[in-house]
């Protein structure tokens, strides 16, 4: 087989792969619209693909925290609820030229009223993100206070993103579970790795959809998220983000970051802008049929004892259902 060829067919794997993975759950519970919050609660969500592929995003780092480059999928065992499982795509995202892969990313910010002292340092922020996006990517932001809006579609353009950045206002309340679903629901369909960077110095006050029910439909997108959160200046009594923010980072495979110094944004923003950067994608078909039940994924490093891998905590494979085939009349 040719390189040309091969790359082709690579390529074609973890298309199939992110395609099968972004697919909608259940037509009762559609997308958000592109400029208002969802207000209904949805019921649980739940991963609904054929299960003929599934991808993983991978980020494998060295006890300094470095990226380990330059692994092959000889490097890696993946375990699907224990049983080892057969790789059938492996590419290191920052590859060069066409063979790198796209990256989009829904930006979500807080505008609540808390924010109005600290405004400026989270846009410098999430200017400083932007302007680091590369030529393939594209990314979406998403502000929310008491409601929920984002730029219009996801764009490459950085001066368009800049200036939606550069207009946020902090006044309202804090509808963060909407407003992370409302990002999820824009991202599961984009095409290469998806990821999230939220922000926010405030709990939830004002969202229509409840906490798991944003946690059960992370876990049903194959997005990673990122997830930062400063101290408010609601007070001693303000309830904190901290565990949600927490969490949905971690059943995702992303990273959580609770700075002491909103200074230090800039500089988190742009440790996320870089590890987004430095992924690895694979790709296998598991070796037992969908079932409805929770799949835990663990991937180890056959031979690195000095490295880590994160990844997400795994998917539900439930079988999607298919429509009823049309009758025919005599």
């Amino acid at each position: 087989m040719t390189r040309a060829r091969f790359a082709g067919a690579t390529l074609a794997v973890f298309a199939c792969a992110a395609t099968l993975l972004a697919q909608s759950p259940a037509p009762s519970a559609p997308s958000p619209s592109p400029s208002a919050s969802p207000r209904a609660s949805p019921p649980p969500f739940r991963v609904e693909v054929d299960v003929d592929v599934v991808s993983v995003t991978a980020v494998v780092y060295d006890k300094a925290g470095k990226f380990v480059r330059g692994l092959g999928p000889k490097d890696i065992e993946v375990l699907e609820d224990g049983v080892p499982q057969d790789v059938s795509y492996f590419r290191e995202a920052a590859g060069a030229g066409p063979e790198r892969i796209p990256l989009s990313v829904a930006l979500v910010l807080d505008c609540s009223g808390s924010m109005r002292h600290n405004m400026h340092f989270m846009q410098e922020g999430a200017l400083a993100f932007v302007n680091k996006l590369e030529e393939v990517d594209s990314a979406l932001v998403v502000s929310f206070n008491e409601s929920v809006k984002g730029s219009t579609e996801f764009s490459g353009d950085s001066g368009r993103l800049e200036q939606f950045v550069e207009g946020l206002e902090a006044w309202g309340g804090t509808s963060l579970y909407d407003a992370i679903h409302y990002g999820l629901g824009r991202i599961r369909d984009q095409p290469g790795r998806k990821a999230i960077v939220v922000f926010s110095d405030g709990a939830d006050t004002t969202s229509s959809i409840k906490e798991q029910e944003v946690i059960d439909y992370a876990r049903s997108v194959e997005a990673t998220i990122y997830s930062i959160a400063i101290k408010g200046e609601s007070g001693m009594l303000a309830r904190s983000p901290r565990g949600f923010l927490r969490r949905v980072a971690q059943e995702t495979g992303g990273q959580y970051f609770f700075p002491d110094k909103v200074a230090d944004l800039i500089k988190i923003f742009s440790a996320v802008s870089d590890e987004l950067h430095n992924h690895y994608l694979l790709a296998y078909t598991p070796k037992r049929p969908p079932d409805g039940s929770w799949r835990e994924i663990v991937i180890r490093l056959r031979e690195r004892k000095d490295a880590e891998v994160r990844v997400r905590k795994g998917y539900f494979a439930v079988k999607r259902r298919r429509p009823p085939a049309p009758t025919t009349s005599n």
